[in-house]
């Protein structure tokens, strides 16, 4: 009969493995798709990433993560460079971009807290299918701002909203806003609503 203590020893154990396996953290200065950048294999939309060196993301590549920590640097300021986050996003440290980029905010299966840090994004693509995408603080967009399904919650904490480039708000999404302001800074921009009745979204300054 076997020991059912050791059993139960290697099971637990193996299962506490696999469940904290799924976050990796930076070991050095590096690019983000060189699993030697990583302690725990390159990030992935089932994996967390900790920066907490300069990880760089090359020109036209696609890169992917679940929770996304910024202490370091990430430097994304290449052509064309573009993440998928399918979790949260909290940047304490640096995030480089480029007018180029895009970051896409996308989960099927919980809220989604975005925690900008000061830094600027790029073209950016809200797409949380049936739930929520917090924006924590004043958040500065400068590209376009796309939301395609879900809710942006800018009521939670009242922030402000800066925009460079065009907004386009699609057929059920919600645009939930706040006592914070939305500011259009760029050149000749447009604002495309596709619901059918007009969305609230706050006082507005034209800059």
């Amino acid at each position: 009969m076997p020991n059912l203590h050791k059993l139960f020893f290697f099971v637990f154990f193996g299962l506490f493995s696999v469940l904290t396996a799924q976050s990796t953290t930076s070991i050095t200065n590096g690019n983000w798709t060189d699993s030697d950048t990583w302690d725990n294999g390159v990030p992935g939309l089932s994996k967390d990433a900790i920066i907490n060196h300069v990880v760089t993301i090359q020109a036209s590549e696609d890169v992917f993560v679940r929770d996304l920590t910024i202490n370091g640097t990430l430097n994304a300021s290449a052509t064309f460079a573009r993440i998928g986050v399918k979790g949260d996003w909290t940047n304490t440290g640096t995030y480089n971009t480029s007018t180029t980029s895009i970051v896409t905010f996308n989960s099927t299966t919980a809220d989604q807290t975005v925690k900008p840090g000061g830094d600027s994004f790029p073209d950016l693509v809200l797409k949380n299918t049936g739930f929520s995408i917090n924006i924590y603080d004043n958040i500065d967009i400068d590209g376009d701002l796309t939301l395609t399904t879900g809710t942006l919650d800018l009521n939670t904490r009242n922030q402000n909203v800066n925009v460079s480039g065009d907004v386009e708000i699609a057929l059920n999404a919600v645009w939930t806003s706040g006592s914070g302001t939305v500011t259009f800074d760029g050149g000749a921009q447009t604002f495309t609503d596709n619901n059918g009745s007009a969305t609230n979204i706050g006082d507005i300054v034209v800059d």
